[in-house]
């Protein structure tokens, strides 16, 4: 699969891993369908989260933002990310344009969201 290359290379998996993360299972269920819809995505590896954020026309149209990383106290999140509230999101974030912590392309957006308890790409579960 392409993706599972390109993540490689990019050195998301090593950084899932790295944090805690197995990257094999977050990256399983993977099929021809779900592989291509995530290689729309843009992938960014900071060291330590990694980020599958969807193109601008995408999350208009209602696909999330999927972020990984080990919070303060030690835990792992695994947050799925909207730009309209949907029925599991429980938390907001209102990220600036200042923001040099994420990835400039949820920049300058008010998130809605929620901490998935499963860490698997979120349309690769069956």
């Amino acid at each position: 699969m392409k993706l599972k290359e390109m993540l490689k290379e990019n050195g998301v998996l090593e950084t899932l891993d790295k944090i805690g993360f197995d990257s094999e299972t977050v990256i399983s269920g993977l099929t021809e369908e779900t592989d291509a819809h995530y290689m729309k995505y843009r992938w960014f590896n900071t060291g330590s989260s990694a980020h599958a954020i969807p193109t601008e026309e995408m999350l208009e149209a209602g696909y999330p933002w999927e972020e990984w990383y080990k919070d303060r106290m030690g835990v792992l999140q695994h947050h799925i990310l909207y730009l309209e509230k949907t029925d599991l999101c429980d938390m907001t974030f209102d990220c600036p344009i200042t923001d040099t912590t994420h990835p400039e392309p949820t920049r300058n957006h008010f998130w809605y969201l929620y901490n998935d308890e499963d860490s698997r790409l979120l349309y690769t579960r069956k």
